[in-house]
């Protein structure tokens, strides 16, 4: 009688669901890529991240982390990644790529006064840095940030209507015609309608 005043029916309950517990196997516990894509894309991804941890200051290696997170859609992901990290490589020669990455993500987020800001930031880093920005990259990002500027002095919202922002963009780059090599080296033109080799003159 003195046992049953001190267990009761919801102690035994308890007892015996502590006892179950106890007696089950661990539940399995499955984990997977947040990202899609395939196996060699998480890969890349994987080794682009471990490289900015590596060398945290790479402008090169945070460029190429921001790039991939933005292919994979981890837009906001890709601009936190390249603006933290130009922050970090405030040093670095390289820094204007990290710039530049920030810039190209928030672009892509069409945020394009940001994405402008950023592009002006890379073009003074490349210049400040010239050893480690060829004249090709500092050609390139000029035109891009003549682009952004175009777009934004239109006054277009790239949200509201993208397509538009893009051609006051592109109304702003010149248009190179590539060819007539033949005219450019002195010899006279060659092809139907020309008197040149291929027609011979009356």
């Amino acid at each position: 009688m003195q046992f049953s005043r001190f267990v009761g029916i919801i102690d035994l309950g308890v007892a015996t669901v502590v006892l179950v517990t106890l007696a089950l196997p661990a539940r399995e516990m499955y984990a997977g890529s947040a990202h899609g894509g395939s196996d060699a894309e998480r890969f890349g991804l994987a080794l682009a991240e471990a490289r900015t941890i590596a060398h945290p200051q790479d402008g090169a290696a945070i460029d190429d982390l921001s790039r991939r997170l933005a292919a994979a859609g981890e837009t906001d992901w890709a601009i936190e990644t390249a603006v933290r990290g130009a922050a970090r490589a405030r040093q670095s020669p390289t820094r204007w790529r990290a710039l530049l990455a920030a810039s190209v993500a928030l672009a892509g987020r069409n945020d394009a006064v940001p994405a402008l800001d950023y592009a002006h930031r890379a073009l003074a880093a490349c210049k400040d840095h010239e050893a480690a920005c060829p004249s090709w990259e500092k050609s390139r990002m000029t035109l891009y940030q003549d682009q952004l500027e175009a777009g934004v002095a239109s006054g277009i919202d790239p949200r509201r209507d993208p397509e538009g922002f893009r051609m006051a963009g592109e109304r702003a780059l010149h248009r190179i015609h590539v060819g007539g090599h033949d005219v450019e080296r002195g010899a006279p033109p060659s092809g139907p309608g020309s008197n040149g080799p291929d027609r011979p003159s009356p």
